[in-house]
């Protein structure tokens, strides 16, 4: 079978959460059948670059998603409070406002309809 060929998808390779940079990569993780992965002790996040624009994005976002609900005291499901929907809904809206202003371009790139 010949190799797959890996598309790389141009944005920036670092989020910003104010107090850490985590690193972001681009490579295949079909062997762990993923499309993406947040490490947060290596503050790194991994996502598949063989995915549609709009899947490669969403993924990338949902991937920053648990980098921030960690950072925010939501980390492991075992873990997480029992919350309500004004609480999450809050929670959520200041880490994207956070990660918005310390990583626009990378925001342009989740959010641009090209």
């Amino acid at each position: 079978m010949p190799p797959r060929k890996v598309k790389k998808w141009n944005h920036p390779e670092t989020l910003n959460v104010g107090y850490k940079v985590f690193k972001i990569v681009q490579k295949s993780l079909e062997k762990d059948n993923l499309y993406g992965c947040a490490e947060m002790s290596k503050a790194l996040i991994t996502i598949d670059p063989d995915q549609s624009p709009v899947d490669y994005r969403g993924t990338l976002l949902h991937e920053m998603l648990h980098v921030g609900y960690e950072i925010f005291g939501l980390g492991d499901d075992d873990e997480m409070p029992t919350i309500g929907n004004e609480f999450l809904v809050t929670i959520t809206s200041n880490m994207m406002q956070l990660f918005a202003t310390q990583n626009p371009e990378l925001f342009k790139f989740i959010f641009d309809n090209e």
